[in-house]
């Protein structure tokens, strides 16, 4: 009954995506691909037993291989882009070829334990200030390269973190270029023994009301397995990362290990990389401001 139920809900989709794209080529072909993917239920295990995603019936799974047809050839990102997922996450009731459609992507940063020590103590107004400060160093850099400029305008939700689950969520308002209209970074995070589990959520700002009232649904569904859960810490055998909260959160600008460290990659949440040139322009001379997902626009 399920098999023939997400069947319907793809051919629905699929429907509906030649319809609203006319009966193009690339549509079609999108469409196909989208037929030949294979949607999960259930409990799903992410990872050689790191992870585990115990599905309700709002959402379906895409493993590795599926989700990284569904970013490069559906949603037209670079292979690069996709190379680190681990899985992906997509709504039952939003089609994932319209403007409308969202999804989640699972990635993990094996970047030590990040202790929550830090957690009650973070001013999330003066965090802000240094991301926003950040973020036009890096606009300024891409801009000496002809790109867009990008400006973090302010928090769309302000983070939030579970201390007894250990998971953190926020949300950032993002405007690119002259682009008349704001996007959307929505990131959560499970924090575990060895590292992060990220859930980079790819949407457009009007989304967010609804990722508001998905959250905790997501948050209850994905948890680190035995072996892996960060009340398993050893200091003796395991990292610990160089940041606290407040690093995660900047994305690695604000480690103790220095303000800027790492690469910069954006993702741009209309779910095509148009600005993959900025990968190469800060490489080595930016820090990980790390999956920045927002609308489209024209370098």
């Amino acid at each position: 009954m399920l098999r023939a139920l997400f069947a319907l809900w793809i051919s629905c989709i699929a429907g509906a995506a030649l319809l609203g794209l006319g009966q193009s080529a690339e549509a079609q072909s999108k469409s196909e691909l989208l037929r030949g993917l294979r949607f999960q239920k259930g409990t799903i295990t992410i990872g050689e037993s790191l992870a585990a995603i115990a599905l309700t019936d709002k959402f379906v799974y895409l493993d590795s291989e599926d989700a990284k047809t569904f970013l490069t050839k559906i949603w037209e990102n670079p292979p690069a882009v996709a190379a680190r997922t681990l899985g992906m996450l997509l709504p039952t009731d939003a089609n994932p070829l319209s403007a409308e459609g969202w999804g989640i992507i699972i990635s993990y940063d094996k970047s030590g334990y990040v202790s929550d020590e830090d957690a009650e103590k973070i001013d999330y107004a003066e965090l802000l200030r240094d991301m926003q400060e950040a973020t036009r160093r890096v606009s300024a850099e891409r801009a000496k390269e002809g790109y867009a400029a990008f400006e973090l305008i302010g928090w769309a939700r302000q983070p939030y973190y579970d201390k007894a689950e250990k998971k953190l969520y926020w949300a950032k308002r993002l405007k690119f270029g002259d682009a008349a209209e704001e996007t959307l970074n929505y990131e959560i995070r499970i924090l575990g023994r060895r590292g992060v589990l990220n859930l980079n959520v790819v949407a457009e700002l009007s989304a967010l009301a609804e990722i508001d009232r998905a959250a905790p649904n997501i948050l209850s569904m994905v948890s680190f397995q035995q072996g892996n859960l960060y009340s398993e810490f050893n200091p003796s055998l395991d990292e610990a990362a160089a940041y606290g909260l407040a690093g995660l959160i900047a994305g690695g600008l604000l480690t103790k290990v220095g303000f800027f460290k790492g690469l910069f990659a954006l993702l741009l949440a209309s779910k095509k990389l148009i600005a993959i040139g900025a990968i190469t322009l800060v490489a080595g001379l930016w820090g990980a401001i790390k999956s920045l997902f927002g609308r489209k626009t024209e370098a």
